[in-house]
């Protein structure tokens, strides 16, 4: 190459080799799929046959530094096509189990962003996290060992380990719970706190990324783990706002009216047993003797995010407890406009629980959105159709998808 041309080509390459970079990049599947398997192929000038140079190119660079317009036009094409053919089958299944229209109603919330969600602990069992029930055997399992012992020492067995078993096995986890804390305090709190301290997965598990997407407001979790923060933080979103249990700090009340980012932990965390709300007492004070006393914290904020925001329950067993005692206490006594509030259930159960479960939903005024979940010869549980259904809800509400 002559010193006349050698300044300008390599400002030319040096702005092309930086754009290059960001459009394989960002557009790497769609390159893929454009260029195929071989590149084309220029030949050079010359007099015999083996002087002749030969220069291969990508389609896609060619398409790009030709006619960029027409490049930007197949990109928003192929893009097109993509989700069509990536929500296919969500349409399909929504089509098929008729629950089309509540759907677009979820839809909708999300429009008006006052999408809430209430995440329990199927959404952090992807991380390594324990769901409810495994942790409670975990811990009856240590205790039995100990009450073997005792006995082989002459010593009265510990109580109420029967109970706790008969519990669990009837998926009573809250009174399992209760009973645990109750009688078995201290082991208790260790257990919660060496199983989440310092407990940060790098990955935070597809349905949980979508947080972000879902809400930029409240977000309700039973959960002691940290992944609901984890999947904001990702998205360089600060959340403003806490409440553990029964503690109201941070402004968590004034944060949720004016629309921040709050989280609320309903059983407190993990590393603040003052903040826990399992036992009989620590109930009582979160939620009032009896009957739901609004006077108290936790009973009238979860009351305000139930009257102002579209609940979406997600990975929830839910279970007949306070908090769904609460919600039914509100929509019941008709001094308020509730708005649609959702569950995102697994449909692995018969006909009868299914009925029984919307039944008992329906008095919070929640409706469920069934998913299909599959297993495989181990019984290992596939939910991913849960996250499918949720990213085709997202993307409806962007404007990046449709029924």
């Amino acid at each position: 190459m002559t010193e006349k041309w050698n300044g300008l080509v390599k400002t030319i390459q040096k702005f092309k080799s930086s754009v290059k970079e960001e459009l394989d990049k960002s557009n790497e599947d769609f390159h893929l799929e454009l260029n195929g398997e071989t590149p084309l192929s220029i030949k050079g000038l010359g007099v015999r046959e083996d002087e002749i140079n030969e220069y291969f190119v990508d389609p896609s660079d060619v398409l790009f530094w030709h006619d960029p317009t027409a490049y930007i036009d197949e990109l928003e094409r192929w893009e097109n096509q993509k989700v069509i053919d990536t929500y296919s089958e969500v349409k399909r299944f929504l089509n098929s189990s008729d629950q089309v229209s509540v759907f677009k109603r979820f839809v909708e919330s999300i429009k008006r962003k006052r999408v809430s969600p209430f995440v329990g602990a199927g959404l952090s069992a992807p991380c390594g996290f324990p769901l409810w029930g495994e942790a409670l055997e975990k811990m009856v399992k240590k205790l039995e060992s100990v009450s073997i012992s005792n006995q082989r020492a002459g010593q009265p067995p510990l109580e109420h380990i029967e109970e706790i078993n008969g519990c669990i096995k009837s998926w009573r986890y809250l009174e399992a719970a209760q009973l645990l804390y109750e009688n078995h305090k201290i082991y208790f709190e260790s257990y919660v706190r060496n199983t989440f301290d310092g407990a940060t997965p790098d990955n935070v598990g597809d349905v949980a990324s979508l947080l972000p997407k879902l809400s930029d407001g409240c977000v309700i979790t039973t959960n002691f783990d940290e992944v609901v923060e984890k999947a904001f933080i990702k998205e360089k979103k600060v959340i403003e706002g806490y409440m553990h249990g029964t503690q109201s700090q941070n402004q968590f009340a004034s944060k949720l009216i004016q629309g921040e980012r709050c989280i609320l932990k309903l059983h407190g965390h993990f590393n603040s047993p003052d903040t826990y709300i399992f036992s009989k007492a620590q109930y009582e004070e979160a939620y009032g003797v009896g009957g739901i006393d609004y006077t108290k914290p936790l009973a009238k904020v979860l009351r305000q995010v139930f009257i102002s925001h579209s609940l979406v329950f997600i990975g929830c067993s839910l279970a007949q407890d306070k908090t769904l005692e609460l919600f039914s206490d509100v929509a019941s006594s008709n001094e308020f406009d509730i708005p649609s509030h959702f569950a995102f259930l697994p449909d692995n159960q018969n006909d009868n629980i299914k009925f029984a479960t919307e039944d008992y939903l329906g008095q919070a005024k929640i409706d469920p959105i069934w998913y299909s979940v599959t297993s495989d010869d181990n019984g290992l549980q596939d939910h991913s159709q849960l996250h499918e259904l949720l990213s085709f809800a997202v993307d409806c509400a962007h404007g990046k998808a449709s029924f």
